[in-house]
């Protein structure tokens, strides 16, 4: 089967070279985090590393979330620790769908916010799945083909939902 495929519109027929460039590599930025089943880390390594630049950061947001939770969300992901975090978390997870609902483009500062819904489930027959609303803002090359810097805004709720139903018992 291999990696998920992700959902997502085309850009507009007008949008210039840049603008697809960029909208594309949004789309790539998330479907190089889906689960790939034809992987035994169930991440596509080499993919999550084509859409980055070597220098990439991932940090989150919102700063209260981020204030309340400082051991999970206060150090900033350097590329390996994108790596090690997805491939210590995609085998925890039986469905990790995503979907893309917008993306915003900035062709002169070479930005993206990006609107996504990750569809969840943990490992069991009867988990629920939860639908986690993302929002990305995500800083490219000078050419728009890698992501040099992304923040990540979830729903904490969600993300709470989540969490409970990995902790429940089988």
């Amino acid at each position: 089967m291999g990696r998920a495929t992700v959902k997502a519109s085309p850009p507009p027929p007008s949008a210039s070279e840049l603008y697809r460039d960029i909208y594309e590599t949004c789309i790539e930025f998330l479907a190089s985090m889906s689960r790939d089943t034809s992987s035994p880390t169930f991440i596509d390594t080499e993919g999550v590393r084509a859409v980055r630049t070597a220098d990439f950061e991932q940090t989150w947001g919102h700063r209260y979330m981020v204030s309340m939770h400082p051991e999970e969300y206060s150090t900033p992901l350097t590329l390996d620790g994108l790596v090690e975090h997805l491939e210590t978390a995609a085998p925890l997870l039986a469905k990790w769908d995503v979907s893309v609902e917008d993306i915003l483009v900035d062709e002169v500062r070479k930005r993206a916010v990006v609107r996504s819904t990750y569809a969840m489930q943990a490992p069991g027959e009867d988990k629920e799945t939860v639908e986690n609303d993302m929002v990305w803002m995500l800083e490219l090359d000078e050419h728009g083909r890698k992501v040099h810097r992304a923040v990540e805004f979830k729903d904490a709720a969600a993300d709470h939902k989540f969490k409970e139903t990995m902790k429940e018992e089988e």
